[in-house]
């Protein structure tokens, strides 16, 4: 879920502010309804691209190419004229159609539009603007940028610095077989760990294994971290060894949505424009599961640009009726958790 904020014009010309819980398609859809009005809708630019998409114009009209369309028209639908543009309500509808909202009558479109441009427009100029400024703008940041370095890089985690409060178990025994471990909780698999009775080594196998077994009929791995689980384990056994425990997730098997960067490995996104990508960066959820002593054994899906169920290597889908499909960022990470 998600939570939007909007401004609606009231009647007598007064504006309110109304707060939202929505899901994150719905915002996105609204987001980019706005990002389109305020940036593309308005002058000649806007007529270009309904011609290219054959949304206002006859299958004979020709369409020119987008390179042909000249600076000057470009830095007109830019310039402050802009707002008086608004009043052609057809090449509005025209890219409302792109939403499939080409429903609303004319008086509607005119007053959304009539409040991006008073409204939605100065408040993306300045996050624009803020983004270059402090801290990269997360005091107020904006839609339009994505920094995965956001934060302090350098800072160190202290894994003694929080702790909170869990369940500890009693009396947990092994599973004669291993398919039933795959389904004992974190709490109980961290006891076995704790007590000796599995290694950290022994568990990444195991769920290396299944993940193998079943990820590419369900299409959720994008990477599969081999290499580092099982240092990460052989570290995690070795502190327990030692007579260090870092607590319940020591030793634990998991697995990240590629949205997340870890250095040496992909982090695309879902998206086949990003499938090689690399990001040498720690982010900080991977830093505090390491520190919490977790083993990393896979990147897994998300949708394209972290929406919907379809990314660049297939289509995650439902382990309890393959026919279906599991959808949005975490639709790899919630096929491989129910499978």
């Amino acid at each position: 879920m998600a939570m939007m904020l909007l401004q609606l014009r009231l009647p007598g010309g007064k504006c309110g502010l109304v707060s939202a819980h929505v899901s994150m398609h719905t915002a996105l859809r609204l987001s980019s309804l706005f990002l389109l009005l305020s940036v593309t809708f308005f002058g000649r630019s806007a007529a270009a691209s309904c011609q290219q998409l054959h949304t206002c114009s006859s299958p004979t009209t020709s369409v020119s190419h987008p390179a042909a369309v000249s600076p000057s028209a470009m830095t007109d639908s830019r310039s402050d004229a802009c707002p008086e543009k608004i009043g052609d309500v057809s090449q509005l509808k025209c890219a409302f159609k792109l939403f499939d909202a080409d429903f609303f009558p004319d008086s509607k479109v005119q007053e959304i539009a009539e409040g991006a441009v008073d409204y939605n427009i100065p408040i993306i100029r300045a996050n624009r603007k803020s983004v270059a400024s402090v801290d990269g703008g997360l005091q107020n940041p904006s839609p339009l940028v994505f920094n995965a370095k956001w934060g302090n890089a350098s800072e160190q985690v202290n894994i003694k610095s929080r702790r909170f409060d869990y369940p500890s178990p009693s009396g947990i025994q092994r599973p004669k077989n291993d398919e039933d471990i795959a389904f004992m909780s974190v709490v109980g698999l961290g006891e076995l760990i704790r007590t000796g009775q599995i290694t950290s080594e022994e568990l990444t196998r195991i769920f290396l294994q299944r993940l193998k077994r079943y990820g590419d009929v369900l299409q959720s791995v994008v990477s599969y971290t081999e290499e580092l689980a099982f240092m990460q384990a052989k570290e995690a056994d070795r502190l327990l060894a030692e007579g260090t425990y870092l607590g319940p997730l020591h030793g634990i098997p998991y697995g990240l949505k590629d949205i997340i960067a870890v250095p040496h490995y992909r982090t695309t996104w879902g998206s086949k424009t990003f499938k090689d990508q690399v990001l040498d960066i720690e982010a900080w959820v991977y830093k505090r599961l390491k520190s919490a002593g977790a083993v990393l054994v896979a990147k897994l899906a998300t949708g394209s640009l972290a929406y919907d169920d379809i990314w660049f290597g297939g289509r995650t889908r439902n382990p309890w009726n393959i026919e279906e499909f599991s959808t949005g960022s975490s639709a790899g990470p919630a096929a491989c958790t129910s499978a």
